[in-house]
C-alpha cells in the first residue's frame, strides 16, 4: 500500500430503521439487507490503513428529504465518513432549497443523482427516464458549479456520448465518472470512454464497483479492465473507491485494496499515490 494510507472514495452507510431504502427491496440485494454503520466498515477495514472516507448517496427513498441523510451522517460524530455526496433531484424547483440544506454540514462535497436508465428496468434505483434528454437536469449541473460542488455521473456507455456533450461545456464543475464507467460490451465500453475522456479533459474516472466485473472478484478478469480504465484517462484521472458494503459479497475490504494495489503495481509511486490517494483528496476537498 502507499505511504500515509489510501483515499477510499466510494462508501455507503446505511440504517434500515431511519431512512427507505427502495432499491434493498430486490431480490438481488437480499445479502445487503441490513445495517451498514461505522463499527461495521471500521470492522471490515481494520487491516488497511485509510486516510479519508467519502460517502456517497445511498439512494435513500426519494420522497423523503435528502438532506437528512447528510444531517445524520453529520451526526455520527465520526471520522468516518470525513465527507459525503448527497442526493438532489436537479430538475427539481426547490433544488437551492435542497442544496442549501445540504451545504449546513461542513463534510457535504457534491451531488451524485444516478443517471443511467431502462424504460423496461424494475428495479427501484434505475430511472425509466434519460435524465440527460432533460434541459433542467443541465441547468442543475450549472447550479452545482455556481456553488462550487461537484458531481459524480453515473451513466451506461451508450450514454456517453450525449454526457460528453453537456458535461464539455461544464468546465468549471468537477465531474467524476463513477464505476469505472459500467463495463460491459467491452469494445463499446473501452470506445465509449476513451472518448468521453477526450472530450471532458477536467473529468475523473473512479474505478469502483467491480463486482459487475467479476462477481468471484478475480485478478485476471479484473486486471484488463482496470488497465484499460487507466490508460483511458491516465493516472492523473483516476481514483479508487470500494463500493463497501455492495461489493462485500464479493471481496473482503482487505482483500479489495490489495487488489487494486497489486493492480497499480506496475505504475510509478507517485502515479500510485495520485491514483490511490491524492486524486480523490482533490477532487472531494479533503486535507489530509
Amino acid at each position: 500500500m502507499i505511504p500515509g494510507g489510501v483515499v477510499d472514495a466510494h462508501l455507503h452507510l446505511w440504517q434500515l430503521g431511519r431512512f427507505s431504502y427502495p432499491w434493498l427491496a430486490d431480490d438481488g440485494s437480499a445479502e445487503l439487507r441490513h445495517d451498514y454503520l461505522v463499527s461495521d466498515w471500521r470492522a471490515d477495514a481494520e487491516e488497511v490503513e485509510i486516510a479519508a472516507t467519502v460517502h456517497v448517496q445511498a439512494e435513500i427513498g426519494h420522497a423523503l428529504d435528502p438532506a437528512e441523510e447528510t444531517a445524520w451522517l453529520a451526526s455520527l460524530g465520526e471520522s468516518v465518513p470525513t465527507v459525503c455526496v448527497g442526493y438532489a433531484d436537479l430538475r427539481a424547483p426547490d433544488l437551492d432549497e435542497v442544496l442549501d440544506r445540504h451545504q449546513r454540514h461542513a463534510l457535504f462535497r457534491g451531488i451524485r443523482q444516478l443517471a443511467w436508465y431502462d424504460p423496461h428496468s424494475a428495479k427501484a434505483d434505475v430511472p425509466r427516464e434519460n435524465l440527460l434528454d432533460d434541459p433542467r437536469w443541465a441547468a442543475g449541473l450549472r447550479r452545482l458549479a455556481a456553488r462550487g460542488l461537484s458531481f459524480d455521473l453515473q451513466v451506461w456507455p451508450h450514454q456517453l456520448a450525449q454526457a460528453a456533450g453537456i458535461f464539455r461545456d461544464l468546465p468549471d464543475l468537477p465531474v467524476v465518472l463513477e464505476h469505472a464507467g459500467l463495463p460491459g460490451q467491452r469494445a463499446e465500453w473501452r470506445d465509449e470512454l476513451r472518448r468521453f475522456a477526450t472530450q471532458v479533459p477536467h473529468a475523473l474516472l473512479k474505478i469502483s464497483a467491480l463486482r459487475s466485473v467479476s462477481p468471484a472478484w478475480s485478478l485476471d478478469e479484473l486486471a484488463p479492465v482496470v488497465h484499460d480504465a487507466i490508460e483511458a484517462f491516465g493516472p492523473d484521472r483516476c481514483l479508487f473507491g470500494s463500493n463497501f458494503p455492495v461489493d462485500r459479497p464479493a471481496v473482503g475490504y482487505g482483500d479489495l485494496w490489495r487488489t487494486y494495489d497489486a493492480l497499480t503495481s506496475g505504475y510509478s509511486a507517485d502515479e500510485r499515490t495520485r491514483m490511490l490517494r491524492t486524486n480523490a483528496a482533490s477532487l472531494y476537498r479533503i486535507t489530509l
